[in-house]
């Protein structure tokens, strides 16, 4: 599914408390509501990307478990923030994603990037989710580690399918339909196959571009490759 860009705010000032005046006004709401939302855990990745230039470019992935009566409907906003650099984005229905494993509920936001697509920030982040009664919870969580020195995947089309050429342990394809929204993903095939034997007869059909991701546990850092044109 393709989203808006989360709005990412940069506050010029130190960060004398916490949080940066700006952020504190809207986060420090008093609600009174009977069940404020929890956060009990945050996964997070780095990832490249490539822009429409051409340069790749750092983006973090961070999806929050919501509990305790909680759920996405009951959620209005989901900040995610970098005390250290006085940085935040903020997420709302609009623009994040949200995935569901089991009972669990995960909000979060893929493509989050610096204005100016420079390195992101390592070091300590926290995710505050916001109700509409205006309770908060928020969980930290620690973005370390250099990105691999491994490059980026690759994936080539033809009239016998794709064909994916990465060095990462874990590969995906990705396809895309006419509108740019994500229709489905696969894991990569060791060799060249029909797209159809790849992403199977719903989303085959629907693919108009496809890419293929790269992913490694060990540094939580993944990378995609730029887009080819099926059809």
């Amino acid at each position: 599914m393709r989203t808006r860009a989360p709005t990412v705010l940069r506050f010029a000032a130190p960060l004398a408390a916490p949080l940066a005046a700006p952020l504190a006004a809207v986060l420090a709401l008093a609600g009174c509501g009977d069940a404020p939302p929890s956060i009990p855990a945050v996964e997070w990745r780095i990832e490249t990307r490539p822009s429409e230039l051409g340069a790749r470019y750092e983006s973090l992935s961070a999806f929050a478990s919501i509990k305790d009566g909680a759920a996405e409907a009951g959620i209005e906003e989901l900040w995610i923030v970098n005390d250290a650099s006085a940085l935040a984005w903020k997420l709302s229905s609009d623009d994040w994603i949200k995935k569901d494993e089991g009972a669990d509920a995960w909000i979060g936001g893929a493509p989050l990037a610096m204005c100016d697509f420079s390195p992101l920030p390592r070091g300590e982040y926290r995710a505050v989710a916001i109700d509409p009664a205006g309770q908060r919870a928020e969980k930290g969580f620690v973005v370390s580690g250099e990105f691999p020195s491994r490059s980026s995947p690759s994936i080539t089309v033809n009239a016998q399918g794709a064909a994916v050429s990465s060095s990462w342990p874990e590969n995906l394809v990705l396809a895309y339909d006419g509108a740019g929204d994500l229709v489905g993903s696969a894991p990569a095939p060791a060799s060249r196959s029909p797209l159809e034997s790849i992403l199977g007869s719903s989303a085959a059909p629907r693919a108009v571009e496809v890419a293929a991701y790269g992913y490694d546990p060990s540094f939580r850092a993944g990378a995609f490759s730029q887009r080819v044109a099926v059809k």
